[in-house]
């Protein structure tokens, strides 16, 4: 089985002015500073939406993303560092939560009897990929074909500290298997001290998708 890396994401909810998401202010600021590509997209009051290359800034009143796509190492996205410089520079902005998101493909996961076994009896079968969790939350989608269940997508959920949850999709896309997998801060607004915790943890909390993944693939 092959992986395929869609995109990196941070995503942080809140209260946003969308019209200072400018080319300008990111260069200004120190937020984003690279030449390799010219700024396309608009700024407005609204929402605005400014890419560099695979490198997209978007900010409307309640949301603000960095987002990497087609990115070869996850590990060395800047995106982390380009969205911890934007809020802490908008630092009197009310924050409420901050996740990051690792979207991958699967291909060929067919052949992967691990995965094979969880999607025949996902109920059962999760909690052998989810060393962390004692108790979590689960929503699947099936189908039935010829008479049988198949498992269309599974959504699970689970707290491994107060305030700190992993959410996991698992979802079938043609001939491939699609996997999203958040790490989602929350208590923000009453203590912005852990707006740190995904900048300054980056490195386990992606070694935390590694090891996913690796029960995943056995």
């Amino acid at each position: 089985m092959d992986i395929k890396n869609n995109f990196l994401s941070v995503v942080t909810l809140g209260s946003f002015n969308p019209a200072i998401l400018t080319p300008e202010f990111l260069r200004k600021q120190g937020i984003w500073t690279s030449e390799d590509h010219s700024p396309k997209g608009t700024s407005s009051p609204i929402v605005s939406d400014i890419k560099f290359g695979d490198i997209s800034f978007f900010v409307e009143l309640e949301r603000f993303q960095v987002m990497h796509h087609n990115v070869e190492r996850l590990n060395e996205s800047p995106v982390v560092d380009a969205a911890s410089k934007y809020i802490n520079t908008l630092r009197y902005t009310p924050v409420l939560l901050q996740g990051i998101n690792f979207n991958i493909d699967m291909i060929g996961y067919k052949n992967n009897k691990k995965i094979k076994v969880l999607l025949e009896d996902p109920i059962d079968r999760i909690s052998d990929y989810f060393g962390e969790a004692e108790e979590y939350l689960l929503d699947l989608k099936t189908a039935i074909k010829d008479g049988k269940s198949d498992t269309q997508s599974i959504n699970c959920k689970f707290y491994i500290n107060p305030g700190i949850s992993i959410s996991i999709n698992l979802r079938k896309a043609g001939a491939d298997l699609v996997l999203n997998y958040n790490y989602e801060v929350k208590d923000i607004k009453s203590d912005k001290t852990r707006l740190d915790m995904i900048p300054k943890n980056y490195s386990s909390v992606y070694e935390m998708f590694m090891r996913f993944i690796k029960r995943l693939r056995g």
